[in-house]
């Protein structure tokens, strides 16, 4: 059995990485582009973030120990091959923007950094710490997305590599997953009487439908539903009062006469409502037309870049590689938009059909890993470990929603979180029984 990781150097790790996670759940898009120096290409702080733990790792001498046997590691280390691969080709023909297409995969590596972690049983206590307050703190940020516009400005503004600004504070980016995710915890968490719990994690729902007004959210609503009913059958009811009760705060907002438009520039009614949801597959009213247009237009990039990988077999299996545009559309401050707005598109258009293969294969084990994890809490009685594996469920499953038809996983403020928390389901699903006793800690060398 390999020693554990000295206390002077597990702490200090623990924390650094928690509190990343922290930062790209929170502040998302104005910390992914923090980096050093602060202009030009820099290094980005999850990048500083992800060496200094792998090298912490190596430094502590834990290494990779039971990595290797973990079943999503194999899909993920041949994806390595391939990306690596691909860079080595790619970085001399167009330098950064090669690295800066291979970042969701060359973030993959904070799936070792939570297997570690997750695999020493002074993980527990911090972890479930750290989870209620950031989720809590995302739920109660979601709900000052109506004056996102004053806060952002007071903001201090960090520039891209393409040149467009972005608010450090207040982006509200990827808003949608994180406050579902907030409200499912609030669900399963039974600190507070249910009444409260439902109200709150209603308002959540309530404020992202008004004022949010993200179409994914409704497909996204669908993930906790389902893992409800599969895994928490009491919950569910719950859930059904938190639904009945944002209905009744939505209905609230209507007859007090408020006129305060949400991210589309429409006031909420319930017939906006019912346009908003058709408006995913393209359909919808006039109120939702600039919404359900971008499903063609996101169909015309996946379609284009499917016929580019087809014009040769080894295109097509192998992909296009780093370094290139994948779509010919630019943004409002004529920046080239690079992914597809769609994650798997994505990684099928730069790895070809083995890259995709090896990536649903790394999702398709590691969702096997929290499902094992779910029911190893559930059948021991471990509360506070199957609210957290339940959470981390949503967490993933919401994300992969998002990535339907957004860039998720090209974006670190998603990646990063995502792939820890992956690699920190999968070691928890692999270590024995437990229960919330303090391991002895070794001395610091």
């Amino acid at each position: 059995m390999t020693a554990a990781m000295p206390e002077g150097i597990y702490r200090p790790l623990l924390a650094l990485m928690l509190a990343t996670l922290a930062a790209n759940i929170l502040l998302t898009a104005g910390f992914m582009l923090l980096r050093l120096p602060p202009v030009g290409p820099g290094l980005p702080v999850n990048e500083i973030a992800l060496g200094l733990g792998l090298g912490l790792l190596l430094l502590g001498g834990r290494g990779m120990a039971g990595l290797a046997e973990a079943p999503a590691f194999a899909p993920l280390y041949a994806l390595w091959l391939l990306a690596g691969a691909h860079l080595l080709l790619d970085l001399p023909a167009h330098g950064i923007w090669a690295i800066r297409d291979a970042a969701n995969i060359l973030e993959s590596g904070f799936f070792v950094i939570g297997f570690c972690l997750a695999a020493d049983p002074r993980f527990r206590a911090p972890f479930l710490t750290w989870l209620r307050l950031v989720l809590l703190a995302a739920a109660l940020q979601s709900l000052l997305y109506p004056v996102q516009p004053w806060l952002a400005a007071l903001s201090p503004k960090v520039s891209g590599m393409s040149g467009y600004q972005a608010p450090i504070f207040f982006n509200f980016v990827n808003t949608s997953s994180i406050a579902v995710t907030a409200a499912a915890y609030v669900l399963l968490n039974r600190s507070w009487p249910l009444l409260v719990r439902a109200a709150f994690a209603g308002v959540v729902v309530m404020s992202l439908i008004v004022f949010v007004q993200a179409r994914i959210t409704y497909l996204q609503l669908l993930v906790p539903l389902v893992l409800f009913a599969l895994f928490a059958r009491r919950e569910l009811g719950e859930m059904a009062l938190m639904g009945l009760l944002a209905f009744g705060f939505m209905a609230l907002f209507l007859l007090s006469g408020v006129e305060l438009p949400g991210r589309l520039g429409h006031t909420f009614s319930f017939e906006f409502l019912a346009s908003h949801v058709r408006a995913i597959w393209g359909g919808g009213g006039a109120e939702t037309r600039d919404a359900a247009a971008g499903v063609g237009l996101r169909l015309a990039w996946w379609l284009g870049i499917h016929e580019r990988l087809a014009e040769t077999p080894a295109r097509w299996f192998l992909g296009l590689g780093y370094g290139q545009p994948l779509t010919p559309f630019r943004g409002l401050s004529d920046d080239v938009v690079r992914e597809p707005h769609n994650s798997y598109v994505s990684i099928y258009g730069r790895l070809g059909l083995l890259g995709i293969g090896l990536f649903l294969g790394f999702l398709a084990a590691v969702g096997v890993a929290v499902i094992r994890l779910i029911r190893r809490a559930r059948r021991a009685g471990d509360r506070d470990l199957f609210v957290a594996a339940m959470t981390i469920a949503c967490f993933l499953g919401v994300h992969l929603v998002y990535a339907l038809g957004e860039g998720g996983m090209e974006v670190s403020f998603i990646a990063v979180p995502v792939y820890f928390l992956a690699g920190a389901a999968a070691a928890l699903a692999a270590r024995p029984s437990e229960t919330g006793a303090p391991a002895p800690v070794p001395a610091a060398s």
